[in-house]
């Protein structure tokens, strides 16, 4: 057993349906806890760190980590060493048990199983239709620096390659050898997949399981059109019937680009894999749309048919014409005139929003980006986090979203609340709707009238509004980017932020912040408005602590310092905000596997997708170092012949802008000098 700076919270193993305790199994098909991995329990422990984090670029601790890259499927803790043979990965399903006695008890309708891009019904014991993984993970590979597997119930148990994560979605198609551990699948011509087909019609297999209110697509209608919400409704389609139990909610994913986004074979991929494990594998629990800003505002999307068509034509794949929607600026001003600003860098909800009013049919929005990437099972990945969001009390739950939750400092999640507990004694906290004088708040009253007399029981089980990947945080006295960015509003009103709009809205939420804008013309910058519109109204916001890994020499006690400055009551809400835009700790920011810049996420990705890092030596050195003299170029080593593939656990990965073997001209990390 590894004696690390990290904690294991089993609570997550309670729930039963999902993470099963099970010895390791020779069944083609793994499901999550079916196999947990001895090797990586930890205890907690560690050293202290030192007690400042010294000034400036280049300090003790700013040191690459190795350990990401010197291991892969030859060296699983799983492996029996360098004379056994290759590891074979195994289909991995993290669906319910759809159509089960327990299932139905819960659920109205019944699940019937969709046709994939192969023609046929899709089949989850098939490795054509699945992704792979593999039991165990990397030996020695690195621990989380925040977040963690264990608080959200996330199977970081088994690890996947780029064959076994993406080979079911096109990967590896055009091998022209036998590879280890992959079996090539029966190749797909892409460009004959209508994915908005398949999508319509896996709804119309499961309607019964939904709501009788939802939508027919109309498919040739690729601009958001200007319709009211109400001529949305009126197409509705007929279901199969009804029976006992709860509908399940639907959720639309819609993922941001703009119309000259130059496509990689990743990009595909990425895409498809999407639309697999969220939409068709679930039977239509969620519906997947491309939603592309065209910068052209000269363009006549609205008017002219063949205009449409031929954007289609010149910078979208055919095989995704039928769920793109494209909206641009002069759309979002028809909406939205009384807010003076529609550019995306300061209104990045706007279009999300007017999704939400013409497709109403969805409970849940989720906004994704083109330039992330998660090699876990993306259904597996935002079920956790809903169910973690779910499960979280309002008690001090303001107050613990503003953390960055450092499990080697703060130990198990149980602790970590325990602490937030103890250090808001006589502290005042967040409790309800917070302009109950200026609106009519529509989130729940609290039921007692003070935090500290609650006993962390309210708002358990109840669905989250808003869910973040990064933590929510007062902006009002920092230095962080954005913190005054607002239009018809006070100065001095409060407000909450979270960096990366890669975000879960409800239709509610996304409701009141439609409303306000069109008629009050009240508007905030981008990563300040679901946020502040949740905040204000009393809705319930989670930020969901996935695991993050920082690529450094750091240990936790000292970025859990360094991350975490503040009152209790405001954490990351001053002077000394990580969130400041003082650049002062660039040399760890940059550093993370999620953020708004990163060198790590593309060095991960990058590696693990097989391409060597490019050699800094011939590369001009001025234009990748920054104004503090830090240098932002590959990093990462690669050897597959010692080590096999590179295998990671579930990592949401951001920003990643190169996923081509040849680099474009984007940099992971802009320098500005």
């Amino acid at each position: 057993m590894a004696v690390l700076d990290g904690s294991v919270d089993r609570g997550f193993l309670s729930d039963r349906r999902l993470l099963k305790i099970h010895p390791p199994n020779s069944s083609n098909v793994l499901r999550p806890g079916d196999f947990i991995d001895t090797t990586r329990q930890v205890v907690e422990g560690g050293s202290e760190g030192p007690l400042s984090e010294p000034d400036g670029p280049g300090t003790l601790h700013d040191i690459r980590n190795e350990k990401f890259y010197l291991g892969g499927t030859l060296t699983l803790t799983t492996h029996d060493g360098p004379n056994s043979s290759h590891p074979e990965p195994v289909i991995y399903d993290p669906y319910p048990v759809y159509n089960s006695p327990e299932w139905r008890t819960q659920w109205t309708g019944q699940f019937r199983p969709c046709v994939g891009p192969r023609g046929k019904e899709l089949d989850r014991t098939n490795r054509e239709d699945m992704m792979s993984v593999y039991r165990g993970t990397q030996r020695d590979f690195p621990l989380p620096m925040f977040g963690s597997y264990e608080a959200l119930g996330l199977d970081g148990n088994v690890c996947a390659d780029r064959y076994s994560r993406l080979a079911a979605y096109g990967y590896g198609a055009d091998a022209d050898k036998a590879i280890p551990g992959f079996k090539e699948p029966v190749n797909v011509s892409w460009d004959q997949v209508d994915w908005g087909t398949l999508q319509a019609r896996c709804l119309e297999r499961n309607m019964d399981r939904y709501k009788p209110n939802q939508l027919k697509r109309q498919l040739t209608q690729h601009p958001l059109p200007l319709l009211t919400s109400e001529s949305a409704q009126s197409n509705e389609l007929t279901r199969n019937g009804t029976s006992e139990g709860t509908y399940k909610p639907r959720s639309a994913v819609l993922l941001r680009s703009w119309h000259s986004m130059p496509w990689t074979e990743n990009h595909r991929q990425y895409l498809r894999s999407l639309i697999m494990e969220l939409a068709l594998h679930s039977g239509a629990e969620y519906e997947v749309f491309l939603l592309v800003h065209v910068q052209d505002d000269s363009l006549p999307i609205f008017s002219d048919v063949d205009t449409v068509q031929h954007l289609k034509e010149m910078y979208i794949p055919p095989e995704f014409h039928n769920i793109t929607v494209f909206f641009n600026d002069k759309f979002l001003e028809a909406w939205y005139p009384k807010v003076p600003e529609h550019r995306p860098v300061y209104q990045h909800l706007q279009p999300v929003q007017i999704f939400s009013q013409l497709y109403p049919d969805f409970d849940y929005y989720w906004q994704l980006e083109m330039d992330a990437r998660n090699t876990g099972h993306m259904y597996h990945v935002l079920d956790r986090a809903v169910e973690f969001a779910k499960q979280q009390p309002r008690k001090y739950l303001w107050e613990r979203n503003a953390y960055f939750y450092t499990p080697g400092a703060h130990g198990l999640w149980q602790r970590f609340r325990e602490m937030v507990d103890q250090s808001m004694t006589d502290k005042e906290s967040i409790w309800g709707p917070v302009l109950v004088d200026q609106t009519q708040p529509v989130g729940p009253h609290p039921p007692v009238d003070s935090a500290e007399r609650e006993n962390y029981e309210w708002g358990v089980g109840e669905e989250a509004d808003l869910i973040t990947f990064l933590p929510i945080f007062d902006p009002h006295e920092t230095t962080w980017t954005f913190p005054g960015i607002m239009w018809n509003l006070p100065t001095s009103i409060p407000r909450r932020a979270s960096p990366i709009t890669m975000w879960r809205m409800s239709k509610r939420l996304l409701h009141l912040m439609h409303r306000d804008q069109a008629v009050e013309g009240i508007g905030l910058g981008s990563e300040m408005s679901a946020p502040t519109w949740a905040f204000w109204h009393g809705l319930k916001a989670v930020y969901v602590p996935h695991p993050i890994y920082v690529d450094g020499q750091w240990s936790p006690k000292e970025l859990a310092r360094i991350y975490n400055p503040g009152v209790p009551e405001s954490i990351n809400g001053g002077s000394d905000s990580i969130w400041n835009w003082d650049h002062r700790h660039d040399h760890i920011m940059y550093r993370t596997s999620y953020m708004f810049t990163t060198q790590t996420a593309e060095d991960l990705y990058r590696r693990w997708l097989g391409y060597q890092a490019e050699p800094w030596q011939d590369a001009d050195i001025e234009t990748y170092t920054d104004g503090m003299g830090r240098f932002w170029f590959d990093g990462g080593s690669l050897e597959e012949e010692s080590y096999g593939r590179l295998c990671y656990p579930p990592m949401f990965l951001h920003t990643i802008k190169n996923s081509d073997p040849v680099k474009g001209p984007e940099f992971a990390v802009p320098v500005f000098h």
